[in-house]
Protein backbone atom coordinates (compact mmCIF):
# COMPACT_ATOMS: atom_id res chain seq x y z
CA UNK A 1 0.00 0.00 0.00
CA UNK A 2 1.02 3.35 -0.87
CA UNK A 3 0.62 6.95 1.57
CA UNK A 4 0.64 10.07 -1.13
CA UNK A 5 1.63 13.53 0.78
CA UNK A 6 -0.92 15.89 -1.57
CA UNK A 7 -0.21 19.47 -2.03
CA UNK A 8 -2.91 21.55 -1.90
CA UNK A 9 -2.61 24.58 -2.73
CA UNK A 10 -5.21 27.60 -2.94
CA UNK A 11 -5.58 29.25 -6.17
CA UNK A 12 -5.55 33.18 -6.52
CA UNK A 13 -8.99 33.03 -6.63
CA UNK A 14 -11.15 34.37 -4.92
CA UNK A 15 -9.52 37.59 -3.98
CA UNK A 16 -11.08 37.74 -0.53
CA UNK A 17 -8.01 38.33 1.55
CA UNK A 18 -4.76 39.66 1.27
CA UNK A 19 -1.86 37.22 2.20
CA UNK A 20 1.11 38.92 2.11
CA UNK A 21 3.07 39.76 -1.15
CA UNK A 22 3.47 36.99 -2.94
CA UNK A 23 2.98 34.45 -0.26
CA UNK A 24 1.40 30.82 -0.99
CA UNK A 25 -1.42 29.35 1.36
CA UNK A 26 -1.39 25.38 1.29
CA UNK A 27 -1.48 22.62 3.22
CA UNK A 28 -0.04 18.80 2.88
CA UNK A 29 -2.33 16.28 3.42
CA UNK A 30 -1.49 12.49 3.83
CA UNK A 31 -3.78 10.05 1.97
CA UNK A 32 -3.35 6.38 1.10
CA UNK A 33 -4.42 4.74 -2.56
CA UNK A 34 -7.63 3.46 -0.79
CA UNK A 35 -8.79 6.86 0.20
CA UNK A 36 -11.33 8.29 -1.50
CA UNK A 37 -12.10 11.80 -3.42
CA UNK A 38 -14.90 12.44 -1.00
CA UNK A 39 -12.30 11.53 2.00
CA UNK A 40 -9.68 13.49 0.13
CA UNK A 41 -12.43 16.62 0.25
CA UNK A 42 -13.43 16.23 3.79
CA UNK A 43 -9.72 16.59 4.97
CA UNK A 44 -9.05 19.80 2.36
CA UNK A 45 -12.23 20.75 4.07
CA UNK A 46 -10.93 21.00 7.70
CA UNK A 47 -7.35 22.01 6.78
CA UNK A 48 -8.73 25.17 4.93
CA UNK A 49 -11.27 25.47 8.25
CA UNK A 50 -14.06 25.80 6.57
CA UNK A 51 -17.40 25.22 8.27
CA UNK A 52 -20.61 25.81 5.61
CA UNK A 53 -20.65 23.19 3.23
CA UNK A 54 -20.86 23.71 -0.39
CA UNK A 55 -20.52 21.67 -3.98
CA UNK A 56 -16.71 20.23 -5.08
CA UNK A 57 -15.77 18.97 -7.86
CA UNK A 58 -12.31 17.49 -8.71
CA UNK A 59 -10.62 17.61 -12.40
CA UNK A 60 -7.77 15.68 -13.00
CA UNK A 61 -4.95 16.94 -15.83
CA UNK A 62 -2.14 14.97 -17.63
CA UNK A 63 1.73 16.11 -18.17
CA UNK A 64 0.35 18.78 -21.47
CA UNK A 65 -2.20 20.60 -18.99
CA UNK A 66 -5.10 18.57 -20.77
CA UNK A 67 -8.48 18.16 -18.70
CA UNK A 68 -9.10 14.54 -18.79
CA UNK A 69 -12.19 13.99 -16.40
CA UNK A 70 -14.18 15.31 -13.59
CA UNK A 71 -15.10 13.72 -10.23
CA UNK A 72 -18.11 14.80 -8.72
CA UNK A 73 -19.58 15.11 -5.34
CA UNK A 74 -21.95 11.81 -4.44
CA UNK A 75 -24.98 13.96 -4.48
CA UNK A 76 -24.13 15.42 -8.00
CA UNK A 77 -23.09 12.73 -9.67
CA UNK A 78 -25.33 11.11 -12.03
CA UNK A 79 -23.05 9.73 -15.00
CA UNK A 80 -23.42 12.35 -17.64
CA UNK A 81 -20.49 12.94 -19.44
CA UNK A 82 -17.44 15.04 -17.91
CA UNK A 83 -18.12 18.08 -19.77
CA UNK A 84 -20.68 18.86 -23.07
CA UNK A 85 -19.10 17.39 -26.21
CA UNK A 86 -17.78 19.82 -28.97
CA UNK A 87 -18.15 19.93 -32.40
CA UNK A 88 -15.47 19.69 -34.47
CA UNK A 89 -15.29 23.59 -35.19
CA UNK A 90 -15.89 24.08 -32.04
CA UNK A 91 -12.85 22.06 -31.11
CA UNK A 92 -10.73 23.65 -33.32
CA UNK A 93 -11.35 27.15 -32.29
CA UNK A 94 -10.60 26.06 -28.84
CA UNK A 95 -7.22 24.89 -30.31
CA UNK A 96 -6.60 28.32 -31.65
CA UNK A 97 -7.89 29.89 -28.64
CA UNK A 98 -5.56 29.06 -25.91
CA UNK A 99 -2.70 28.91 -28.13
CA UNK A 100 -2.32 24.94 -28.55
CA UNK A 101 -1.55 25.30 -32.35
CA UNK A 102 2.11 24.45 -31.72
CA UNK A 103 1.26 21.55 -29.89
CA UNK A 104 1.98 17.61 -31.04
CA UNK A 105 -0.03 16.35 -33.25
CA UNK A 106 -0.96 13.67 -30.52
CA UNK A 107 -1.81 15.87 -27.73
CA UNK A 108 -3.84 17.79 -30.25
CA UNK A 109 -5.75 14.27 -31.23
CA UNK A 110 -6.18 13.36 -27.30
CA UNK A 111 -7.75 16.73 -26.83
CA UNK A 112 -10.04 16.22 -29.95
CA UNK A 113 -11.20 13.02 -28.71
CA UNK A 114 -11.41 13.85 -25.32
CA UNK A 115 -13.82 16.97 -26.24
CA UNK A 116 -16.28 15.11 -28.99
CA UNK A 117 -16.25 12.29 -26.85
CA UNK A 118 -15.75 12.98 -23.28
CA UNK A 119 -15.36 9.95 -20.57
CA UNK A 120 -18.42 9.79 -17.89
CA UNK A 121 -17.83 11.81 -14.88
CA UNK A 122 -16.54 10.02 -11.52
CA UNK A 123 -18.63 9.77 -8.04
CA UNK A 124 -16.02 11.38 -5.55
CA UNK A 125 -17.12 8.69 -2.95
CA UNK A 126 -16.45 5.98 -5.18
CA UNK A 127 -12.85 6.68 -6.61
CA UNK A 128 -10.58 6.28 -4.52
CA UNK A 129 -6.28 7.46 -4.81
CA UNK A 130 -5.57 4.34 -6.53
CA UNK A 131 -8.33 5.26 -9.68
CA UNK A 132 -6.56 7.80 -10.06
CA UNK A 133 -3.47 6.27 -11.52
CA UNK A 134 -0.92 8.25 -8.96
CA UNK A 135 1.96 7.16 -11.30
CA UNK A 136 0.53 9.09 -14.41
CA UNK A 137 -1.57 11.99 -12.69
CA UNK A 138 0.07 15.27 -13.47
CA UNK A 139 -1.70 17.60 -11.22
CA UNK A 140 -5.40 17.50 -10.06
CA UNK A 141 -7.90 20.43 -9.76
CA UNK A 142 -10.06 20.47 -6.83
CA UNK A 143 -13.35 23.71 -6.57
CA UNK A 144 -15.11 24.22 -3.36
CA UNK A 145 -18.11 26.43 -3.20
CA UNK A 146 -19.19 27.28 -6.99
CA UNK A 147 -20.32 30.66 -6.12
CA UNK A 148 -17.49 31.56 -4.13
CA UNK A 149 -15.13 29.65 -6.28
CA UNK A 150 -12.12 28.67 -3.67
CA UNK A 151 -9.95 27.20 -6.33
CA UNK A 152 -6.94 24.60 -5.65
CA UNK A 153 -4.03 22.90 -7.13
CA UNK A 154 -2.94 19.50 -5.56
CA UNK A 155 0.29 18.00 -6.55
CA UNK A 156 1.82 14.51 -5.23
CA UNK A 157 5.06 15.97 -3.02
CA UNK A 158 6.02 12.69 -1.72
CA UNK A 159 5.03 8.86 -1.61
CA UNK A 160 5.72 5.90 1.08
CA UNK A 161 5.10 2.63 1.58
CA UNK A 162 2.40 2.56 4.39
CA UNK A 163 -1.30 3.14 4.98
CA UNK A 164 -3.28 5.37 6.96
CA UNK A 165 -7.08 5.26 8.65
CA UNK A 166 -8.31 8.82 7.86
CA UNK A 167 -6.40 11.26 5.74
CA UNK A 168 -4.55 13.89 7.59
CA UNK A 169 -3.33 17.39 7.61
CA UNK A 170 0.53 17.13 8.17
CA UNK A 171 1.72 21.24 7.21
CA UNK A 172 -0.07 24.02 6.82
CA UNK A 173 2.00 27.45 4.92
CA UNK A 174 0.18 30.79 4.99
CA UNK A 175 -2.19 32.64 6.50
CA UNK A 176 -5.65 30.28 5.56
CA UNK A 177 -8.48 32.82 4.82
CA UNK A 178 -12.04 32.91 5.70
CA UNK A 179 -14.44 31.25 4.38
CA UNK A 180 -16.12 33.84 3.59
CA UNK A 181 -14.86 37.93 4.69
CA UNK A 182 -15.53 39.55 6.98
CA UNK A 183 -18.62 42.36 5.97
CA UNK A 184 -17.40 44.81 9.01
CA UNK A 185 -14.17 45.69 7.55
Amino acid sequence: MTVYTLRVELAPNPPMFEPGEDEEVWCDIEVDETHTLEELHEAIFEAFNRWDAHMYEFMTYDEEGMATRRYVMPQSYDGEPSWPPMEPEEIEQAIAQVGATDASAEAKERFRNLRSDPPEEGNAADTTIADLDPADLNWLYYQFDFGDGWEHIIEIEDSREGSLDDPRVCEKHGPIPPQYPDLDD
